[in-house]
């Protein structure tokens, strides 16, 4: 929303800063003279020297949520974009694509192209959530605000978008800086390993910050890069002192403010559906009854999934289509960061270390979480594959659509040695095509335009 060239910072034809962000319903913005924030020359630009004006810093902030937003979920106002919850749920076998947009079912059948102009939508939107997090961080270093509440938010909105890359795309994301001011800074492609990398020093850096809501925030997105490191014991560590009650979402309203797009994208617009057993290979997860007829109504089978059956995809007469209902509403909030994700950090050390059916181990964790939710608990699961494939059914049904799912269908592959044939979604697509071998997003193709990098991913691997 907010985009600099030459030095100077452009805003939208409002003539305001994009002060109706994510947040904006719930912040004090709500009674302040919105028209009175800014007097400008000219409308359509705001110059640095407004940009870096520490009075604008509520401003800049909710321009900050604003972005990170609609990277999330998508804005609601393009029929084609669920955000990064929702293109990953595409690629992975939380949803399939149930319309006729090429692109998205291109992602669904996990045969992208670089020029694929939804993928190049959703790697923009994190870019511009990222740099713009990071120069408003900068900026709060600066000011009698440092490291309070704002100023920590901005760097564990940063550290997540860092986490997106490197759980949803290839290896040799790079990362451009667009200063306020100043001319732009390409970036050389990082490894994933470099990118998580950036996601702890951020998460580390916002823990140390002095507001205890943005400090657990950090520890469970510390404890998730840990975890994709491979760094079991640490990522307990890190997630140890979080509340099992804690949540942390990422609020959603009604247009224009962004609002959320998966929502909007499934039950609105039937673009994508709920998927269960995606693929004919029977190797992923039944999240719900797909027998249901059209028109049938509820088909859950696990309260943490609910979903009903609408009838058909749209523009087809032939593609099921199914509604989730776990955000019911285009103003929904979703989750970011919570306390079950924290337990469920430290059921994964636990199974790593030997410890399945021990006291803290894996099985009691999981069985806490699902009696608190007033659900039968789990029987034991016998051998060391079952074992998995029961923490990560569970993983699955508590952060269902929150952008966790492709994460750990990789991690599975990365860390636990299986192939993506036993992983991923294979046979034929829901289209009734064959699916490809992709198991993340690649670099779009307009990155070419950056001179320190050479045009792809250095691997396609998990």
């Amino acid at each position: 929303m907010i985009r600099r060239s030459h030095g100077r910072v452009f805003a939208p034809r409002s003539g305001r800063w994009p002060l109706l962000g994510a947040a904006a319903a719930s912040m004090a913005l709500a009674a302040c003279n919105t028209d009175s924030l800014l007097q400008l020359p000219d409308p359509d630009i705001i110059g640095s020297e407004v940009v870096t004006d520490t009075a604008n810093l509520p401003i800049l902030r909710n321009g900050v949520q604003f972005e990170f937003a609609q990277a999330y979920a998508g804005p609601a106002t393009n029929n084609a974009d669920p955000g990064i919850v929702g293109q990953s749920g595409v690629l992975s076998d939380e949803l399939w694509y149930a319309s006729t947009f090429p692109t998205l079912r291109e992602i669904d059948g996990r045969r992208i192209d670089v020029a694929n102009g939804d993928v190049a939508t959703v790697f923009r939107y994190l870019h511009r959530a990222r740099n713009l997090a990071e120069r408003a961080a900068e900026l709060y270093a600066t000011t009698s605000h440092a490291n309070g509440a704002d100023h920590a938010t901005m760097v564990n909105y940063a550290g997540y978008t860092y986490l997106f890359f490197a759980e949803n795309y290839c290896s040799g994301v790079p990362f451009s800086t667009s200063p306020f001011s100043g001319e732009l800074t390409f970036g050389g492609p990082n490894t994933t390993a470099d990118v998580l990398d950036s996601a702890v020093h951020r998460f580390t850096a916002a823990l140390a910050m002095s507001d205890p809501t943005q400090q657990n925030v950090a520890r469970i997105g510390l404890g998730r890069a840990l975890l994709d490191q491979g760094n079991f014991a640490a990522a307990a560590a890190a997630v140890a002192s979080v509340p099992t009650g804690f949540e942390f979402e990422v609020p959603f309203a009604d247009p224009p403010a962004p609002s959320n797009g998966v929502w909007y994208n499934i039950n609105s617009e039937k673009r994508a559906s709920a998927a269960s057993l995606e693929g004919t290979g029977g190797n992923t997860i039944q999240f719900f009854d797909k027998t249901v007829p059209p028109g049938g109504g509820d088909a859950t089978i696990d309260p943490r999934v609910p979903v009903t059956r609408t009838g058909f995809g749209l523009g087809t007469t032939t593609i099921p289509h199914f509604s989730q209902q776990k955000y019911p509403s285009r103003s929904s909030a979703i989750p970011l960061a919570t306390g079950i994700e924290a337990r469920l950090i430290e059921a994964e050390a636990a199974l790593h270390a030997g410890n399945y059916a021990g006291v803290n181990g894996t099985l009691a964790i999981l069985n806490q979480l699902r009696s608190a939710a007033e659900m039968a608990p789990l029987a034991p699961a016998v051998g060391a594959t079952a074992q998995q494939d029961q923490l990560f059914r569970e993983r699955a049904f508590w952060m269902y659509l929150t952008g966790h799912r492709l994460g750990d269908m990789r991690r599975l592959i990365r860390q636990y040695g299986r192939t993506q044939a036993q992983v991923f979604p294979t046979g034929t697509t829901i289209f009734n095509s064959q699916y490809g071998t992709d198991v993340n997003l690649p670099i779009p193709q307009v990155e070419q335009n950056n001179p320190e990098f050479s045009g792809q991913c250095l691997d396609r691997n998990a």
